[in-house]
This record gives structure tokens, C-alpha cells and sequence, in this order.
């Protein structure tokens, strides 16, 4: 299906954008590399350009000089006009010109889809949004950058690694610590072996338990187009506090912080392991949550345990953000502002001529992302869309098995829950018909 042919697709779906989503690493252009005229630029939309879309994404295309950002779109019209001034200020203080009115303010998905003139799209909207938007992006012959956690639930985030690879299309998932320096040594020092034959993986992640109080509905703002916020989730009244960064504690929309922080550690624990295309085959776990009925109900102060068919264990955790590896001959510690190992000396053993890699372009994420969509080498992608599926399945297996409260059996390979129906039918979630892509 080619661009224009998308535009059929108008009477399917109304497919709307928002808010927020953790942050990708800002991108530095290539600064010995000539000015690229916009023209020459990968022509990009930003979809959903509140908080991390906004705070982060934004500025950070703006100023990439790969990239030319043409259109905002989001379903809040106050969120998208302050994103097209901020963006618009940025150009004009770049340009040097008095004035710049190149950045489009869209409310309707769809219209960034028929676009043709677009050619890739950066998806920073609330979870439950994430794969019906890349769907349609990629049907619509766009390249995509999208936020983590990749899924609301394990089935989408297949059928849209199996899209991905029909059209050949090149998707990033927003685990920018694939890109971080830091992250990759730790990966590289654990999968050459210098920590040993590693047994045991320790995953602590902050949660929060949001916020208890009874959940009574509110008038809806009239800059809001909540019908298409919700879109693909089922119907629930507006309150503010589910709504734009707090969606994260509300079940429907987001698997909660084992989904938002839980993400970025148990990626890196696949990346350290080397199971990026596989994982776990069993899962068991324990959380709170708030009463029935309450504004926020994911869960919080987690206790999960993996297995993998290496014999490998994995406990995840609330605590401080970090990871930690046990191998046979040593440790190694590795959060956003560490990295360790212990003995100490075992660090040392690490060189740029490992045999095994985690480097394929230089840059940020977001600089990795574009310059794949340019050479049109998925392969090179930091966090390519198998990647980011099976990360998000480690974050939905931990939610399923607190759920549950009972030991689960999981086959990596058909990606199901062994003998156990219950379980099975929670890989997907129920969908709105008129929002289905």
C-alpha cells in the first residue's frame, strides 16, 4: 500500500495523538558535516508534543540538522500551539530570519498520515497509542521513531514487529540507553564474558503508587479532544489526573512504572544478556495497588522473578533504578550515573576491539534512528522493533504475573503461556472497534 492508497484508510480509524513519554538522548548534528537545506532534510511530525515530546523531542529535532520538523500534531489544541511556538522560536533564532511559519499544527492523526510530503514520524503519545499509530505510519509508507514501552500488551507488539518487516520499514524504539555510552559498555563488558558466565540478574526500578483518592468524573476542557485521547482504550469518564503524564497509572492506558522504568532496566538486561530476540520461560510476581476505584490502580512495590532457559534468574524490584549482573568471576553495577564492577579491576578487561560489539553508528538515538532511515540499514538500529517487543513483553509478563498471583509457564518462541487459557488471554486487550488499525 503506497501513501495515497492510506488516505482509504480515513473511514477506518480516527486516530488521535498526545502527550508524553520518556525522553530519547538529545542528538547533536554531525558538526563537520555541510548545512543540509531544508529541503534535503528527512521531513519529519511530531506526534504528541507534551512533556518528553514536547520538553525533549521537540527541541531536539528542531536543532538535528538531519531532520526538518514540519508538523506538530496532538489532540490537545493548547499543547500544540505552545509546541509550534517553541518550535517556531527555535527555527527563527536558527534562521536568523524575523519570523519562521513552517511547523503545522494537525489534530487528527489521519491527516499526518495522508500526507505525503512527510516522511517520518516520531511518536511520543500515552502507551495505548503506540502501535496503532506506528501501524498506521508504516501502511502509510513513513518511517518511525517510537516512545517506550514498544506495547499496551504482548499480541500488538508482535503483529507490529511482522508489519515492520513486510514493508520494510525503519523503526526505532525509544530505549535511548542503547545509545548511552555508559549502558553500552556494561552490555559489551557482560556479553564478552568478563564478568564470567553470569547466574543472576538484579532489576530495581522506582514505583509509585499515584494517587489513591476516589475517582469521580470531570467536565472535559474544551481545548481536549478526549474521545480521540482515549481512542483504542475503553470508555471511562475525563479526570484530569489520568490524563497527560499521570495516563502512566491508569491500567487501560499503560502497564504502569514495571512498563515505564521497568522498560529502559529490563532492556538492559536483555541488551547484557544477549536474549534480545528471545526471553524468560517462567515468570512469578507479587505488587500492591490502590482500592478498586481509586484515580490510579497500577501497581507498585513490585516483586518478580524471571527464569530463562540458560537457567539464568532475574528479580525485579522497587528500589533505586539500576541493574546489576552476577557472573562467576565477578559484578558489574550500571545505572544513569554509575558504572562498576566488582572487584574493580574486572573493568579494566573492557577494549574497543571486543568481539562482541554494541556500537553501529556514532551519536545519540535519535541520530542512530535517522541516520538508518537514510541508509536504510535496520540492522544498524540501536533499538530495532524486535528489540523493544521483547523488552515490553518482560514489563506485560511482570504485570500479567502480579495479575494472576501464581507461577506462569512462558514459550519465548510461540510467545504464550504454556497450558494456562487465563493467562493466554491476557496477551491482548480489547479495542474500541471504530479506533482498530
Amino acid at each position: 500500500m503506497n501513501r495515497r492508497d492510506f488516505t482509504k484508510l480515513t473511514a477506518l480509524s480516527a486516530i488521535g495523538a498526545t502527550s508524553t513519554q520518556f525522553l530519547s538522548t538529545a542528538s547533536a548534528s554531525d558538526k563537520s558535516s555541510p548545512k543540509k537545506s531544508a529541503n534535503d532534510r528527512i521531513q519529519l511530525a511530531l506526534i504528541g508534543a507534551k512533556n518528553q515530546g514536547g520538553r525533549v523531542h521537540l527541541p531536539t529535532l528542531v536543532s538535528d540538522d538531519h531532520c526538518q520538523l514540519v508538523t506538530v500534531c496532538d489532540v490537545d489544541r493548547q499543547v500544540q500551539s505552545e509546541a509550534i511556538q517553541n518550535a517556531s522560536k527555535q527555527y527563527t533564532e536558527q534562521t536568523g530570519k524575523s519570523e519562521y511559519r513552517g511547523v503545522k499544527g494537525m489534530s487528527d492523526f489521519r491527516e499526518v498520515m495522508a500526507d505525503e510530503a512527510i516522511d517520518a514520524v516520531v511518536i511520543a503519545t500515552p502507551d495505548h497509542w503506540h502501535v496503532p499509530i506506528a501501524k498506521a505510519a508504516i501502511l502509510a509508507g513513513k518511517d518511525v521513531y517510537v516512545e517506550k514501552p514498544l506495547s499496551l500488551h504482548i499480541q500488538e507488539g508482535r503483529e507490529l514487529v511482522e508489519l515492520t518487516k513486510k514493508h520494510e520499514k525503519i523503526v526505532q524504539v525509544g530505549s535511548q540507553q542503547r545509545s548511552d555510552e555508559r549502558f553500552v559498555i556494561a552490555s559489551e563488558i557482560v556479553r564478552n564474558g568478563l564478568i564470567g558466565e553470569v547466574k543472576h540478574v538484579e532489576v530495581s526500578i522506582k514505583t509509585r503508587s499515584g494517587n489513591a483518592e476516589i475517582w469521580e468524573p470531570e467536565e472535559v476542557p474544551p481545548e481536549l479532544d478526549y474521545n480521540m485521547w482515549l481512542g483504542p482504550a475503553p470508555w471511562s469518564d475525563y479526570h484530569s489526573e489520568r490524563v497527560h503524564y499521570n495516563f502512566r497509572f491508569v491500567p487501560e492506558i499503560s502497564g504502569g512504572e514495571i512498563a515505564n522504568w521497568g522498560a529502559h532496566f529490563l532492556d538492559t538486561a536483555q541488551s547484557g544478556l544477549g536474549t534480545d530476540d528471545t526471553g524468560p520461560v517462567m515468570v512469578r510476581g507479587m505488587g500492591e495497588r490502590n482500592p478498586f476505584g481509586s484515580r490510579h490502580s497500577s501497581f507498585f512495590d513490585i516483586d518478580v522473578d524471571f527464569e530463562y532457559a540458560s537457567g539464568i534468574t532475574m528479580h525485579l524490584k522497587t528500589g533505586k533504578n539500576g541493574v546489576t549482573f552476577y557472573g562467576t568471576e565477578g559484578q558489574l553495577y550500571v545505572n544513569r550515573g554509575e558504572l562498576y564492577t566488582t572487584p574493580k579491576e574486572l573493568i579494566r578487561r573492557h577494549t574497543n576491539d571486543l568481539p562482541v560489539s554494541m556500537r553501529h553508528t556514532k551519536g545519540g538515538h535519535l541520530t542512530n534512528w535517522l541516520s538508518c532511515v537514510r541508509s536504510r540499514k535496520s540492522e544498524d538500529l540501536h533499538a530495532g522493533v524486535e528489540i523493544g517487543h521483547r523488552s515490553a513483553t518482560l514489563c506485560h509478563l511482570a504485570n500479567i504475573g502480579i495479575e494472576l498471583k501464581r507461577p506462569l509457564k512462558w514459550d519465548p518462541v510461540r510467545e504464550s503461556f504454556v497450558d494456562d487459557a487465563h493467562a493466554n488471554a491476557m496477551r491482548n486487550r480489547p479495542t474500541r472497534e471504530w479506533w482498530a488499525v
